[in-house]
């Protein structure tokens, strides 16, 4: 089964973008402090099974014995580790407002793993995060504002929705947590979609002229045919019985292939111009 637009985000970014200690304890801390109660013993937190491997190793890396099981990874003390030192330089970063933007995009990258979810750009575009504990939602919602990401914050019944559905944030987005593939691929998704509707555009604009052109043609020749059915055509001009002679005959032309066949040639306004005059004239009758 393939993996879904979301889950290769969260691959990608636990693969390729913790390279350096500090960006995983800062995922790590992401990850952690987006589920968990800070001010409680909980040390159980979500994860998709697909993620479980890498995720695992990575706290095994900070010296934290987890063990995952049923989705859930459970983590035996991350409150006397180091990680948990990480924690606290970013929870009074967050405190004090002075959460940097590289601290915000390596948290939002962890925080993205448990509890965040991307749409299949062919679908939509719309990233989200779901918590359970206000605190939580407010962690990641001070982190998006660091990146000026606009997003809405809702409360659901037992829980807390983050989301933003702007094209141009979710493509910010996959670039700040460190996912090129993704975004690539949301972008040139998103291309496809603005040269479709772009041709949509056109073939609706190019199908209204056509029926206006059809529907002026008729109501000309509609105009031209009680002019002759009067008896009166020797009165127009001899130019204007050659427009409507040429129009009669070819109620399907364009102006500008009616002037073509005027004596000499004359241009698309020109013709209209004529047209026009016996219409007056239709029209005095």
């Amino acid at each position: 089964m393939d993996d879904s637009f979301s889950v290769k985000v969260k691959l990608e970014t636990a693969t390729n973008a913790v390279k350096k200690p500090v960006q995983r304890q800062t995922a790590l801390c992401g990850l952690f402090l987006s589920q968990s109660s800070v001010k409680g013993s909980a040390k159980v937190i979500r994860i998709p099974e697909r993620l479980a491997e890498l995720t695992v190793k990575l706290f095994e890396a900070e010296n934290i014995e987890c063990t995952y099981s049923k989705g859930k990874i459970i983590l035996k003390d991350i409150y006397s580790s180091n990680l948990w030192e990480r924690c606290e330089e970013l929870l009074s970063g967050f405190a004090c407002g002075s959460l940097t933007v590289e601290d915000a995009r390596r948290f939002l990258r962890g925080a993205f793993w448990g509890c965040g979810y991307c749409s299949d750009p062919s679908n939509g575009y719309r990233i989200e995060f779901v918590v359970k504990e206000a605190e939580n939602a407010t962690l990641i919602s001070a982190a998006l504002d660091v990146l000026s990401i606009k997003h809405v914050r809702a409360q659901r019944k037992d829980s807390y929705s983050l989301y933003f559905k702007n094209g141009d944030d979710v493509s910010d987005f996959l670039s700040y947590i460190g996912s090129p593939s993704a975004m690539m691929e949301f972008e040139n998704v998103r291309a496809q979609k603005d040269v479709n509707s772009k041709v949509t555009r056109t073939v609706n604009c190019d199908e209204g002229n056509t029926k206006r052109q059809a529907e002026a043609a008729a109501a000309r020749n509609e105009l031209i045919a009680k002019v002759m059915a009067s008896g009166l055509a020797s009165k127009l001009a001899p130019e204007l019985r050659e427009a409507a002679k040429a129009h009669m005959e070819n109620p399907g032309a364009s102006l500008a292939e009616l002037g073509a066949m005027m004596d000499p040639p004359i241009g698309k306004s020109g013709m209209r111009h004529r047209l026009d005059k016996i219409a007056e004239f239709a029209n005095s009758l």
